[in-house]
């Protein structure tokens, strides 16, 4: 099964290899992942584990990790932040690290941020494991390689307490990834673009309602669109259900234990004919919240 997933994203006879950023169902919690201008707009460091595994049930189904952190510079406009990224796809492995930095401007009702992040991509591609028919495939070298490109994240991102819009351009410049043994081959770092929007309705003390919606599109393949809905009860758990590309249907939980510590998971189901062959998609993530300044009263986090 490997190796059919191998042959599956690479274009083993010479063509392009487009690689392409994984996909987070929590992006509602998370934004700073996709967005760098998302820093410092929780009023708070803030800082995210996540862990998604996806297609379980098939050999070298892919997994992804992620950590990231970010904060504002204390009365300043200015806010920073810092991500980390494994992800693993069969025999092939990519680690992305960057660094963030983001200005606020004050607008009449909310804010305005433009961000920047500057990282490295790490892709990796290990054949030891791998049954050759033909020995002489120009990946069968019987051994592992990798290849470090450079990569950089721009985003725009306007908020107030309860509506959100922004945009982003992630890994700029379709920069080409240049492995050693594979100059048949054309291997690429794409670029992407996402545009993403919320707003939260507060229905009473008890309930508050917020549909939202990310769009992330590159060239040469399908977007993405995922249609989410999402329920705030008792100021304390949000449940969740998104729609993606009329393929996925989307489950989940994001609970605030305290004011400062959140827990979430989610749940994609396939509504296709992957469905037959493969569970889903299980997301976890623990989020904190260090104040830096202890408030008088707490309000919900809608954002």
């Amino acid at each position: 099964m490997k190796r059919f997933i191998l042959l599956f994203l690479m274009a083993i006879n010479g063509n392009i290899f487009a690689q392409q950023e994984a996909i987070y169902s929590q992006y509602m919690f998370n934004q700073f992942v996709i967005n760098p201008a998302y820093a410092g707009s929780r009023n708070s460091m803030s800082a995210v584990i996540l862990h998604r595994s996806r297609w379980t049930g098939m050999d070298g189904s892919p997994t992804t990790s992620t950590f990231s952190v970010h904060s504002g510079v204390k009365n300043s406009n200015l806010a920073w932040g810092a991500n980390f990224a494994s992800d693993k796809l069969g025999v092939t492995s990519n680690t992305f690290f960057a660094a963030s930095g983001a200005y606020h401007v004050r607008m009449t009702r909310g804010k305005l941020a433009f961000g920047l992040r500057i990282g490295a991509y790490n892709s990796s591609i290990n054949t030891n494991t791998l049954d050759f028919k033909d020995k002489t495939d120009i990946f069968n070298i019987g051994e592992s390689r990798s290849s470090l490109t450079p990569s950089a994240d721009f985003g725009v991102y306007y908020y107030t307490r309860k509506f959100y819009v922004g945009f982003s351009l992630n890994h700029m410049g379709n920069r080409e990834i240049e492995f050693d043994d594979f100059s048949d081959a054309t291997f690429n770092l794409s670029t992407y673009a996402t545009l993403g929007l919320g707003y939260a309705m507060v229905l009473n003390d008890n309930l508050t309602l917020k549909p939202s919606f990310l769009l992330k599109n590159t060239t040469n393949t399908r977007a993405n669109l995922d249609l989410n809905l999402s329920a705030l009860i008792y100021d304390r758990v949000w449940l969740g259900v998104s729609f993606r590309n009329q393929s996925n249907i989307n489950f989940l939980i994001d609970v605030n234990i305290t004011d400062y510590l959140r827990i979430g998971y989610s749940y994609d189901s396939f509504i296709n004919k992957l469905n037959s062959v493969a569970v889903g998609a299980h997301e976890v993530f623990v989020g904190f919240d260090f104040a830096f300044n202890k408030p008088k009263t707490v309000s919900p986090r809608y954002l």
